[in-house]
């Protein structure tokens, strides 16, 4: 077996007056150049001559010329250091050395092939990690059936849940620390990109024995003086703002009892008699003891949802991830039922 020279053994025999740093480099070039390696397609065509004993059908198989494919038989004979075939004009035969080397190289090839498909699935995002944050208020929206829907289609990528406010979602995005929230816009970090979602309506939570409970519809001029919880304006100050403004434009200020979040505590709080306050329709879709919803008049503001992502791309999990929610959120946005992947085979779905 012929065995090339180190490269390494090279330099530390080279004397002083040799150390020309061109002539060092080129003679490392024509060293790595003649050296041969035992790369996967020329195993793979071992492979094929191994199972057909035959080089012109394995030739054909490998769509190579039978010239190129004994070529590369005889490369790989000089590599291992071993005849791995018998061969003359009537026969071709593995030797012990052939025989030896076939299931390690047929596994070789085996992985390789394992290891292209899942680098081209992580590509389409179909395997992989999605570290997806959220807010509590977007987990009573589509957000749930997305995450159902897109573990059923991708059963392969990893799904780790986080779930923060939306100011605190956006510090996580510009860190890096997740692929993608759903939160609130409007955002004040500049690299992040966002895809707008379906506003979410507000309706009003107040105790089931309070007065206005007994309404179909509550004025906000009904709400003057009761007492109200509201979530700090760090937390969102565009909804706070808008929220004060339509007590303002008729004539009266809230009177905050309490800052509180997530709503799903303020709702609570309303159960304890605490105040009234606004929550979203998702949240009213929970039926909760004690609690009334209704519709206000003039209507409230809408909270802003969005799906956000760092620059300067959304990773192809995300993607994947994006895909299924904007779909989803269209069809409830319609008025339709989201469409079903129960009993569908998993390429259809």
């Amino acid at each position: 077996m012929l065995v090339p020279p180190n490269p390494l053994a090279l330099l530390e025999n080279t004397s002083d007056a040799d150390c020309n740093p061109i002539g060092i480099l080129l003679s490392v070039i024509g060293i790595l150049h003649k050296e041969t390696i035992l790369d996967i397609r020329t195993l793979a065509c071992f492979v094929a001559v191994a199972e057909d004993l035959h080089f012109r059908r394995a030739a054909e198989r490998m769509n190579l010329t039978q010239p190129s494919l004994s070529q590369r038989i005889r490369a790989l004979e000089v590599e291992v250091g071993a005849d791995l075939f018998e061969r003359d004009r009537r026969r071709v035969a593995l030797t012990p050395a052939g025989a030896a080397f076939l299931d390690p190289a047929r596994k070789a090839v085996q992985h390789a092939n394992a290891a292209k498909t899942q680098a081209l699935r992580a590509v389409r995002g179909e395997v992989g990690r999605l570290r997806l944050g959220f807010t509590v208020i977007a987990f009573y929206g589509v957000l749930p059936e997305a995450v159902r829907m897109f573990r059923g289609r991708y059963p392969d990528i990893e799904v780790d849940l986080i779930e923060m406010n939306s100011p605190l979602l956006e510090a996580a995005l510009a860190a890096g620390e997740i692929d993608l929230g759903v939160l609130h816009p409007p955002l004040t970090t500049p690299e992040l990109l966002i895809h707008l979602l379906p506003d979410e309506p507000l309706v009003l939570a107040l105790p089931a024995t309070h007065r206005l409970a007994g309404q179909a519809t509550v004025r906000v001029s009904d709400l003057d003086g009761e007492p109200f919880l509201l979530a700090p304006r760090a937390i969102g100050p565009s909804i706070y703002d808008r929220v004060i403004a339509l007590f303002r434009a008729d004539g009266i200020s809230p009177r905050i009892v309490q800052e509180v979040t997530p709503m799903t505590t303020l709702a609570g709080l309303v159960a304890a008699g605490v105040g009234l306050g606004f929550v979203t329709a998702g949240i009213a879709r929970v039926a909760r003891p004690g609690v009334a919803y209704r519709p206000v008049a003039p209507q409230p503001p809408s909270l802003p949802m969005a799906a956000a992502w760092r620059e300067p791309a959304l990773s192809a999990s995300g993607k994947r991830f994006l895909e299924v929610v904007a779909t989803l959120a269209t069809t409830r946005d319609r008025g339709l039922e989201p469409p079903s992947t129960e009993g569908l085979p998993r390429e259809s779905r």
